[in-house]
């Protein structure tokens, strides 16, 4: 057995602008969204793709005809809500009103 040891592959370094990903930390989030056309689930993916300079969420299917939006994203579940919320679509099943605090200036 020689001495060598062989080197560990090291994760890419984040590029300036880029969040670094840890596939660990990652949740998959369902939400059922009032969604009626490809207009609609389009409106949910570009809020939850350019989200804080994008990055942040890795995966988004949006199905307007199951009214289905599935996320997988290390954010917490109520900050991917309050992105859709944004976008002026109803969450069903979801209180009727998002806390202030979670919407923001955008829903005003």
């Amino acid at each position: 057995m020689s001495g060598a040891v062989s080197a560990i592959p090291q994760a890419p370094e984040a590029k300036k602008g880029e969040v670094k990903r840890d596939d660990a930390k990652m949740n998959t989030y369902e939400f059922s969204v009032a969604m009626t056309c490809g207009g609609c689930s389009g409106a949910v993916t570009r809020a939850l793709t350019n989200y804080n300079g994008g990055g942040h969420i890795i995966d988004i299917v949006a199905t307007p005809v199951k009214n289905t939006v599935v996320v997988r994203s290390a954010l917490p579940r109520e900050e991917v809500l309050s992105v859709i919320a944004k976008t002026g679509k109803k969450v069903l099943g979801e209180p009727a009103e998002v806390p202030k605090s979670l919407v923001g200036e955008a829903a005003k």
